[in-house]
């Protein structure tokens, strides 16, 4: 075998990695949504009726308008940063072996 030239083997386990890895962010990113906006139904829910106090359909709107969008743009944001740190990661692994 040349020198700079991957085994099959070596780049199969990369991949297998890589993909275990990205799983698993993926479904801690999705984890995390889950948990943090996955409530806000059942909060409006409880919510009293919006109707009969006019400051709260303003709060609703407000909350799913506004607030929710930092959340996921924070998590976004932290999603491809590791996920293009697990690719980094495994080429880097893939280099070596």
């Amino acid at each position: 075998m040349r020198a700079g030239e991957d085994s099959p083997a070596a780049e199969s386990l990369a991949l297998r990695t890589l993909i275990r890895r990205q799983l698993r962010l993926g479904l801690l990113a999705s984890g995390l949504l889950v948990v943090l906006l996955g409530p806000l139904p059942l909060v409006f829910t409880a919510l009293r009726d919006t109707g009969a106090r006019p400051g709260s359909a303003l709060i609703v709107w407000a909350v799913l308008g506004v607030a929710v969008y930092p959340a996921l743009v924070v998590i976004g944001r932290w999603y491809v940063v590791r996920a293009e740190r697990n690719e980094r990661d495994t080429a880097d692994l893939a280099e070596r072996a």
